[in-house]
């Protein structure tokens, strides 16, 4: 999700802006010798990130606070309250961009590997400069091309073309190289029907209110929520085939002369 600056504060509520399947695609192509096996995406929202990875074989854990129409997303969650989950190799999201800094802080201190979907822009800030410092990025794929517009969730207006640069950062502990970066063409990476989000449905934020959950047991495994336990429905649960060891990182850094290979 994300915020869209010409909306007024009042309007945006939950930030419920989705993100375009495209960028999952990429996501996909440019992090394939690194994206983990078991992922949990905790802004889900209607499954734009949660489709393509489960698709590509990942094993998806996906949860948000509110119902988009997702089948398979635990709700009612709040990640920033939510406790870390056992098992969970790397986090992938598009968190709200307001909450963006929490967001990161919290995943870089449970999982070794976190990628978030994130206007260019979040470089900037002398609020964020500490945190750069302490947790440098390990590599920042920018979108050449501007990606998709995301219109607000229920939004019926005109379809505008995008006026916003989006970039994925990516933390990665296993490397020890940082602050890495590339760029990418969403046009490169094309994306599966069965990945794409069906039409949106209104969210309803309260689903789980006299226990009745919008979710399929039959198509998930774990515990049943309704249990009143803290159990997580896992979505996507065919595992990832075996594919390559973990590419090494490039040998590019980023800072002074961008996109100059060491000598």
């Amino acid at each position: 999700m994300r915020i869209q600056s010409s909306h007024h504060h009042a309007d945006r509520g939950l930030d419920a802006y989705f993100s375009p399947p495209e960028a999952t695609a990429s996501l996909l192509g440019i992090e394939s010798g690194h994206l983990p096996r078991r992922i949990l995406e905790p802004a889900a929202g209607d499954g734009a990130i949660f489709r393509p990875l489960q698709a590509a074989g990942y094993t998806v854990i996906a949860f948000d606070i509110v119902y988009y129409g997702l089948i398979g997303c635990r709700v009612g969650i709040n990640y920033l309250e939510a406790p870390p989950i056992a098992g969970v190799e790397g986090i992938v999201t598009n968190p709200p961009y307001k909450l963006a800094l929490l967001f990161a802080e919290k995943a870089l201190s449970e999982v070794p590997y976190l990628a978030l979907l994130l206007r260019t822009n979040f470089l900037e800030s002398t609020a964020r400069l500490k945190f750069f410092r302490k947790h440098p990025p390990t590599r920042i794929w920018i979108s050449s091309r501007r990606l998709p517009m995301m219109h607000r969730h229920g939004w019926q207006g005109r379809r505008a073309p995008s006026n916003t640069c989006y970039a994925w950062f990516v933390w990665d502990q296993r490397c020890q190289q940082k602050s890495i970066i590339e760029w990418f063409d969403w046009k490169d990476y094309p994306v599966p029907d069965l990945a794409r989000p069906p039409r949106p449905v209104r969210a309803q934020p309260h689903p789980n209110k006299e226990g009745a959950i919008p979710v399929e047991p039959s198509l998930l495994q774990g515990k049943d929520p309704r249990r009143g336990d803290r159990g997580f429905l896992i979505a996507g649960s065919t595992p990832a085939s075996d594919g390559p060891q973990h590419a090494q990182c490039r040998e590019m850094r980023w800072g002074v002369g961008l996109g100059e290979r060491q000598k």
